[in-house]
């Protein structure tokens, strides 16, 4: 009976085994399947430094923020070109449209035939095709001396250009004629007054080509018929007609036009300083920024706010000095004259202080702006801040739409004007107190608001890092 008991009991053991076992092996076989799974595959493995191709499954997410980042800016750039950048496009696009902005006077000291044609012409060419001046006739009794003429062409800048027909040119002209004059210059008539320094960019196409058009075909029509009647007039008369071969320039081309330029643009050096030098003026300026920024990282956290607030203003400042400086003294190899309008000592230092006002607000600008919109976004405002400064600068503003007067406070033009004033003597000494005047104001409005805008960067940077401090917590508590 023993013997049988244990029997049974290995017989039941062992089919209990086999239970077990026939319960227990489908259950290794999901476990193995699962750890194959579970197996880094190629695609799982991390990105390996160098040995990724662009469409290499391993590096999808840095490849989608890279896209996004890239489509994300493209848009922006595209919706900046319409929205800020055509904004240079519309400053010029209307200059030959609204060149009749642009006055021109006409002083008729003659009562005669030429005095009258010059005259008539002029006025004639103001319903004429543009681009064309605005022609005023002015009282020859207003400005009885060609210097009091010249004045308001060069300082006052009353007028852009002037043309004056001498007293008596018609009857001067007939006795001259008459007498057989050898000496009658015709250049001695009629004469176009101007200043091309004002704006060497505008004011030869827009203002004295079509003036000088205008002119010389009144004057060629006015000489043919002056000398038909003339000629008429002595047909039996052999004393005039001998008198008349003795002064042959008073048949053939009696009248001329002179032009009278009073401040030629004869400094070529000018372009760098009136044009692209103040767009490398607000780059620099920039470029000290960035630096500010890059550098102050480190040490902004630990600054009490007065304190921040303090070497934000006085750093970049004290980088201004300096570049400015270099900036100017740049100029003296290359022989900008300094000495037209003040000595030379007197006009280089002028020019440094509008070179350091200056560069103090375009820099300090930039310095407002990387706090209020950050690194990421400073390139946009940069560009915005020398498009809306470069659209006024260099044409006359005249010649832009009535939008763009606000060009008169930006800093670019006043620069320019004291640039202009310092090189050329374009302008009155007392303008420069007001183009000083308007960047000493940017400058005190910035010094004003600038803290204000360090206190919204400093608030931005404490909820970026109490943000940054949550992310780790949350994740241990979980």
């Amino acid at each position: 009976m023993a013997s049988e008991q244990r029997l049974a009991s290995r017989s039941s053991t062992e089919g209990s085994s086999a239970v077990h076992g026939a319960h227990d092996s489908p259950q290794t076989a999901k476990e193995m399947q699962a750890e194959t799974e579970q197996a880094p595959t190629p695609a799982r493995q991390p990105p390996q430094l160098g040995q990724e191709t662009f469409w290499s499954p391993r590096v999808r997410a840095q490849r989608a923020a890279y896209l996004k980042a890239i489509g994300s800016t493209t848009l922006i750039i595209c919706i900046f070109v319409w929205a800020i950048m055509s904004m240079y496009w519309g400053s010029v696009w209307k200059e030959i449209d609204l060149s009749p902005n642009l006055d021109g006077w006409i002083i008729n000291r003659d009562s005669g035939e030429i005095g009258s044609a010059v005259q008539e012409a002029l006025l004639a060419a103001n319903e004429g095709a543009k681009p064309h001046s605005t022609w005023t006739v002015i009282d020859p009794n207003r400005f009885p001396t060609q210097d009091e003429v010249d004045y308001q062409v060069t300082n006052t800048l009353a007028t852009w250009i002037v043309v004056t027909v001498e007293e008596d040119a018609t009857a001067k002209l007939e006795q001259a004629r008459a007498n057989g004059d050898a000496s009658w210059d015709p250049r001695s008539v009629v004469s176009l007054t101007y200043a091309t320094s004002r704006n060497f960019q505008a004011l030869p196409s827009v203002v004295l080509a079509p003036a000088t058009a205008t002119l010389n075909k009144a004057l060629a029509q006015l000489s043919s018929q002056l000398a038909k009647q003339y000629l008429s007039s002595i047909a039996t008369n052999q004393t005039a007609i001998n008198n008349l071969a003795n002064a042959p320039q008073t048949i053939a081309n009696p009248i001329i036009a002179v032009n009278r330029d009073l401040r030629p643009y004869d400094v070529p050096v000018a372009i760098a300083v009136l044009v692209v030098g103040l767009i490398y003026l607000c780059i620099l300026a920039f470029n000290a920024t960035m630096a500010n920024f890059g550098g102050r990282q480190g040490l902004q956290p630990f600054l009490r706010y007065r304190s921040l607030v303090a070497m934000r203003i006085i750093a970049p400042l004290v980088c201004y000095f300096f570049m400015s400086l270099m900036i100017s003294l740049l100029n003296i190899p290359f022989k900008v004259p300094f000495g037209r309008t003040f000595s030379y000592g007197a006009g280089f230092m002028t020019w440094w202080a509008a070179t350091f006002v200056g560069m103090c607000v375009l820099g300090l600008v930039t310095e407002c702006a990387i706090s209020l919109v950050g690194p990421r976004f400073i390139g946009f405002a940069l560009v915005f801040w020398i498009i809306i400064n470069v659209s006024v600068a260099n044409l006359p503003i005249e010649l832009s739409p009535s939008f763009y007067k606000y060009g008169y406070s930006m800093p670019f033009y006043n620069i320019r004007q004291i640039y202009i004033k310092i090189i050329f003597d374009v302008g009155q000494r007392v303008e420069m107190l007001k183009y000083f005047g308007i960047l000493w104001a940017w400058l005190a409005v910035i010094l004003i608001t600038f803290p204000v805008w360090i206190r919204l960067e400093q608030r931005s940077a404490q909820k970026a890092r109490q943000a940054q401090q949550k992310g780790p917590k949350n994740a241990g508590s979980s």
